[in-house]
């Protein structure tokens, strides 16, 4: 079984990553602050945050792949002073197709159903819908760029974010930039044939339904932006990274009435943004995280 899994990787990894020589397949992370502060108060909470992530693909034909895979996260802290913590809870699903248009060009199209709330009393109102089209334009062996479209509908209402994303290994392959941003941003540097030091970037946006005894439901939209600095190392196993970061968040999880939304967000701008928040401003705060990796590699031709 894992032969076969490996072989559908190889034929799959190039229709979605050309430039890039590896696809991470699985990742697990767990990052925790202590004692962060509610803004003009001297309440603070504890946010501890677990994310998994799998990607798994069907070899449909030569240039054309099936996509499926999830994701999962647990978010825990205090949204409002003087109160217990709240658990958050995070799936969605991942299909969709990648496919090779050109030697230059190769499509990925993936609808992204997710259920978001506290969980206590799920309904058909906590599913959100998405979908993200995103292109990319092999440049040569070492470069692409990529250009896309990420829509869908949260709590607030219905969103639409812009892509634009690059990928970069320098001829020695001790240097790499990866982005796709306004979402994500990775960039390391090889100091050792097992270890490399990195810096990234990850701006986070969500929103989960909660449903307190003998409350109005409320949802709460989290607009984190976490930036941090790691050390990896793959040491225990080749294809397994593991990695130590330490980095800055700034923390918003700001919490509305179920019926209070704007017109329509396009990342950055929302329009017709007349909501009342109901909870006080977390202030940023540092956090560590530990992540695990399974990367496949992609061998060179």
């Amino acid at each position: 079984m894992m032969r076969k899994t490996l072989i559908l990787l190889f034929l799959f990894i190039p229709l979605l990553t050309k430039a890039q020589e590896y696809v991470d397949v699985l990742s697990v992370s767990y990052s925790k602050t202590e004692k962060t502060s509610f803004k003009n108060t001297l309440d603070t909470s504890n946010i501890r945050i677990f994310d998994a992530k799998l990607t798994l693909p069907v070899v449909l034909t030569q240039k054309t792949a099936l996509i499926t895979g999830f994701d999962f996260s647990i978010k825990e802290l205090q949204l409002f002073t003087n109160t217990d913590n709240t658990k958050l809870f995070y799936n969605r699903i991942k299909l969709g197709v990648t496919s090779q248009h050109s030697d230059n060009w190769t499509g990925t199209y993936l609808l992204l159903p997710v259920v978001s709330s506290d969980y206590k009393k799920l309904s058909f109102k906590d599913i959100y819908a998405g979908g993200i089209a995103l292109w990319t334009y092999k440049k040569n062996k070492r470069l692409n760029y990529k250009f896309g479209v990420y829509a869908g509908n949260e709590a607030y209402g219905f969103y639409i974010t812009p892509l634009v994303g690059i990928y970069y290994i320098s001829p020695s392959s001790n240097f790499e930039i990866s982005a796709l941003l306004p979402g994500l941003f990775d960039m390391n540097y090889k100091i050792s044939s097992k270890t490399k030091l990195g810096i990234d970037y990850k701006g986070v946006s969500e929103t989960y339904k909660i449903h307190e005894e003998n409350k109005k439901i409320t949802y709460t939209e989290n607009r984190t932006l976490e930036s941090s600095s790691y050390i990896q190392n793959n040491s225990l196993y080749k294809n397994l990274l593991l990695r130590l970061k330490f980095g800055f968040s700034t923390n918003k999880y700001d919490v509305y009435t179920e019926g209070d939304k704007i017109d329509l967000s396009i990342t950055p701008i929302k329009i017709g943004d007349n909501r009342i928040k109901l909870n006080t401003n977390l202030n940023s705060s540092a956090f560590l995280k530990v992540e695990a990796i399974y990367r496949f590699d992609i061998p060179s031709k």
